[in-house]
């Protein structure tokens, strides 16, 4: 068996064909001269897969962040091409797929069919209805730093399907907001911390145009929910005054405490930031309502 070395030799005194393309290219890639000490390749296996190399060559000296990456494979006597994902392109195409999956990650397929049209005749939940109605007009009319609305009261009384309205609203007029259930989105995201996507995620949902964030509060509050998951959602989401929704079963007052007490500690004064913004990304309304559950 032949070297690289050896190869190159034979070819120098065998046909010029091969001077410039091969003497002056392909042999001098550190890659394909380590594959060919490496499978021990003698000239005739080297000639009758130069084709196959020149390709390799072309494509590597070639791509510009495509995203995949040539190897070369040897198999009796054959010399071919394998193209993979480069691992930033895995963890891009992961990224992409699980942030159009969480525009409606965890939500019931009840509430994503939800609509305006279909709300019970409730006095109170056709007030706010008809004000959220208005304010989606606002932005589907461009008007600038609309605020969204921070939706509360008692378990049961239909918030989660004035969101899945929203939404809808929303999608039927060309834009899909996202909407996350945020204690299963706080749940999801833990799991992926091994991996080390979950600040990705968390960019992603952090940037949609429109985000709605049901049951805030409702989690098991930790340190790393609070400071790694909700502080930088909503912290980025106000700098760049972007439309957003919430519902909690707590008042905004009524959530200080939630978020202030940990497992370990008591900080008050992170929560009072994460409420400045909720403040001032949404406007509190109270919904005062019968538990309409068995219906939605």
């Amino acid at each position: 068996m032949k070297k690289a070395s050896s190869i190159i030799e034979n070819l120098e005194t065998n046909n010029d064909i091969y001077d410039n393309l091969v003497d002056n290219k392909i042999l001098k890639d550190k890659y394909i001269i380590n594959f060919i000490n490496k499978n021990n390749l003698t000239k005739d296996v080297f000639e009758k897969n130069i084709q196959t190399f020149y390709e390799y060559y072309t494509f590597k000296k070639n791509m510009k962040n495509i995203g995949i990456k040539p190897k070369l494979k040897y198999d009796l006597g054959v010399v071919s091409i394998e193209f993979t994902e480069t691992e930033e392109q895995k963890r891009l195409n992961y990224t992409n797929k699980f942030a159009n999956r969480i525009k409606t990650e965890y939500v019931p397929k009840s509430i994503l069919f939800s609509t305006f049209s279909s709300l019970t005749t409730h006095d109170e939940k056709l007030r706010v209805a008809t004000n959220i109605i208005k304010l989606c007009d606002e932005k589907l009319n461009n008007k600038e730093n609309v605020r969204g609305i921070y939706l509360y009261g008692k378990t049961g009384i239909g918030k989660s399907y004035l969101m899945g309205c929203i939404y809808n609203y929303f999608k039927d007029n060309g834009i899909e907001p996202a909407i996350i259930y945020f204690p299963e989105f706080a749940r999801k995201i833990k799991a992926e911390i091994n991996s080390g996507e979950y600040s990705n995620i968390i960019d992603k949902i952090r940037e949609q145009e429109i985000l709605i964030i049901d049951d805030i509060g409702a989690e098991n509050i930790t340190e790393f929910v609070r400071d790694e998951i909700l502080v930088p959602i909503v912290n980025y989401r106000s700098a760049e005054k972007l439309l957003t929704f919430f519902t909690s079963n707590f008042s905004i007052s009524d959530l200080s405490s939630v978020l202030s007490a940990t497992k370990n500690t008591i900080d008050e004064t992170k929560a009072v930031r994460i409420l400045d913004r909720i403040r001032y990304l949404a406007t509190p309304i109270y919904l005062d309502s019968v538990n309409e559950r068995e219906i939605y």
